[in-house]
């Protein structure tokens, strides 16, 4: 199901002009980030940060070409 999301989201992002797909996901779901780089995503970066008031939370940045 959420393949589906996803190319509905690509699709949707190329024919309203964008060229590149970004978001992020917690360093620690390998689930997501196994499934994101699957599917041809990469991972740009880390950045530390304050999710939600608990500290010291890594988001894995993720991109992609559409």
């Amino acid at each position: 199901m959420l393949l589906k999301f996803e190319k509905a989201t690509e699709n949707d992002a190329s024919e309203n002009g964008c060229t590149v797909l970004r978001f992020d996901t917690n360093e620690k779901n390998t689930v997501a980030r196994s499934f994101y780089k699957k599917i041809g995503y990469r991972e740009t970066g880390i950045v530390p940060c304050i999710f939600n008031g608990i500290p010291n939370v890594k988001l894995v940045l993720l991109e992609k070409r559409v």
